[in-house]
């Protein structure tokens, strides 16, 4: 399944640069934090409580300067019964939009677990929390890199 998410934010793609390599060792920290707001979406609107994934392990590559803009290559996964939930395989693009004006954006797939019925489940329910985690996760990086007020789109 392909998810995406992007924001602006009024700062040059330079500094974003600088400042997103300033905050590298916290993002994992705030893929745990989007990740269990989005458990407890799931446990409000889902089948009810289950034996949730407590930590997750974000893996972020070094940033690659493409046609799209500066990617940076990231994995997404849940630490302990990796089988039961998804691996988002995305890319943290920087795309330069005006002198001071970055937008970023995280644009990925995963697969549901679970076979077909994982892939059913998804398509009723998991594909809603899986963008409201990874919208919460770009918007704290946002936010880390340019703490002021910014314009807020989604895609």
């Amino acid at each position: 399944m392909f998810v995406q998410y992007y924001t602006h934010v009024p700062i040059p793609l330079g500094l974003v640069e600088e400042r997103i390599e300033e905050v590298r060792s916290r993002l994992e920290e705030w893929a745990g934090a989007a990740y269990r707001e989005g458990e407890d979406l799931f446990a409000t609107v889902g089948p009810g409580h289950g034996a949730y994934a407590k930590k997750v392990k974000l893996d972020i590559g070094t940033a690659e300067i493409r046609r799209g803009g500066l990617v940076y290559p990231i994995t997404w996964s849940a630490v302990g019964a990796t089988g039961l939930f998804p691996k988002l395989t995305a890319d943290l693009v920087l795309t330069h939009v005006g002198p001071a004006r970055t937008k970023l954006s995280l644009r990925g797939t995963y697969d549901p677990p679970l076979g077909v019925v994982g892939r059913a489940i998804d398509r009723a329910l998991l594909t809603k929390i899986a963008e409201s985690t990874i919208q919460e996760w770009v918007d704290q990086v946002a936010e880390a890199v340019a703490p002021i007020d910014r314009v807020r789109s989604e895609g």
